[in-house]
């Protein structure tokens, strides 16, 4: 073992996003050393993407939330915490992560380990979500805003929840023609949502901003519509949309043809919790919020002593409550490492922030009805081509826990590990269209690296 590939630090963040960038800068302004772990080349997570450092790409429009971003980053930079970038984190203990980069095997030792791996994208399988050109709402972002590629020329965007607009607004920005922009939720539903909008000044100016994006660029956002399939040769080149009832169930006689090339969808967030479960932290499971999430107490502690979360790990919630909460926990750290007390202006905007998010994500909670998307033969688990009929047949043969489907038909066992189907996978084996998930199964690696990486790993 090289002494070389062993760090220390007082804090480990994982996640170098919204949440961790701002726990950094916290912590270092009170005088303690910072490793931040990130799988992006850049600082800024999944909502802030920065293109790669020497890369030229078109100007995309960004919406008020973004200049924060920047002043986000540029506190980040100056508070000279240490990154490391394209850093992929396979296994942990409490105070040790094991992470990969550039093809090398690193141990990371701390007193304090703050977990903001944000999320990923909720996917519903529907006729022809495997094609190339139909992707996630979140691949079309990182496609765009993160290294500058035009994915096609005419596009379909369809899902549920507040990244839907942002993945309409990138792709107009891109050059991109929008053909449809299609929300499940029905226009009475969302409207839920406004109360907890007219209480915060920046989501309100976010909501109008994305309003005036798509009011320039004639795209009319449809509510209680969907995409219910895709066909092509070779790649998507036809998509099917139609109506959902209040519950998205599709109806199948509103259904009209489009051509396009590029079809995003996007259904949602599922929070990252796994590396939360790989150190024996609790979990809960809220719908509203995205799923399973970690159990957090009013500091953003986790339940395994000396582990705290912020931002998506403990729920949905988007940029604004990432960083309150990433401020909470970098103080809560600094009052046990320094006796520093947490400043009561830090939790209450935190509490806020949370509110607020809770109130814009019970107006677009998952809708079980659109589950029926699938056919007998559309494939549910991509990593092992299992379709829907297979998936069936095994939740009778062997049972209807994620376990049971699993060994029946490998679905979920696959380099995943269950991320893409799982938590749909089964409500649609089971039949059961509000079956909630089992708790997933923290298997290392954790993510996929070289076996050089786990045979070579550091000893601590």
């Amino acid at each position: 073992m090289s002494e070389s590939r062993v760090l220390d630090a007082e804090v480990g963040i994982v996640g170098g996003g919204p949440a961790g960038m701002a726990a950094a800068a916290r912590l270092r302004a009170a005088g303690l050393s910072v490793v931040v772990l990130d799988e992006g080349h850049r600082a800024g997570g999944q909502i802030f993407r920065q293109l790669p450092l020497g890369a030229s790409g078109q100007a995309i429009a960004e919406p008020p939330s973004h200049h924060h971003g920047h002043t986000l980053l540029a506190a980040f930079g100056l508070s000279r915490a240490e990154l490391r970038s394209g850093a992929v984190v396979w296994d942990a203990k409490p105070g040790r992560l094991w992470f990969e980069q550039d093809g090398q095997s690193w141990l990371l030792r701390c007193q304090r380990l703050l977990l903001a791996p944000g999320a990923y994208d909720r996917c519903i399988p529907f006729p022809g979500w495997t094609l190339p050109g139909v992707l996630t709402a979140g691949a079309l972002q990182v496609m765009v805003r993160g290294f500058g590629i035009v994915p096609g020329q005419r596009a379909i965007v369809a899902g549920s929840g507040p990244l839907l607009l942002p993945t309409v607004t990138a792709l107009l920005s891109a050059g991109v023609e929008v053909v449809a922009a299609l929300e499940a939720s029905t226009r009475w539903r969302t409207l839920r949502a406004v109360p907890g909008v007219l209480g915060n000044a920046s989501r309100l100016k976010e909501a109008f901003w994305y309003g005036r994006q798509l009011l320039r660029a004639g795209v009319k956002l449809r509510f209680g519509w969907t995409i219910f399939g895709c066909e092509g040769d070779g790649r998507v080149q036809r998509a099917t949309i139609g109506k959902v009832d209040a519950d998205g169930r599709p109806r199948r006689d509103t259904a009209e043809t489009h051509e396009v090339d590029v079809v995003g969808a996007g259904f949602g967030l599922v929070p990252s919790i796994e590396l939360g479960l790989r150190l024996g932290c609790a979990a809960r499971f809220d719908q509203n919020r995205g799923g399973h999430v970690l159990q957090l107490d009013g500091s953003q502690a986790t339940t395994v002593q000396g582990v705290y979360g912020a931002g998506e790990i403990g729920g949905i919630g988007g940029a604004e409550v990432a960083i309150a909460e990433g401020e909470l926990a970098a103080a809560a750290i600094v009052q046990e490492l320094r006796g520093t007390e947490v400043p009561a202006a830090v939790r209450k905007k935190a509490q806020r922030e949370r509110r607020a998010a809770d109130a814009m994500l019970r107006a677009f909670a998952p809708l079980p009805g659109l589950h029926e998307l699938a056919q007998p033969d559309t494939i549910v688990c991509r990593c092992e081509d299992v379709p829907l009929q297979r998936a069936r047949e095994a939740a009778l043969l062997h049972g209807t826990s994620l376990r049971a489907i699993k060994v029946g038909c490998r679905a979920g066992m696959g380099p995943c590990q269950a991320r893409i189907c799982g938590p749909s996978l089964q409500a649609l084996a089971t039949g059961d269209r509000n079956r909630v998930m089992d708790l997933p199964v923290a298997q290392v690696p954790l993510k996929v690296v070289a076996s050089d990486t786990i045979r070579n790993a550091p000893i601590g």
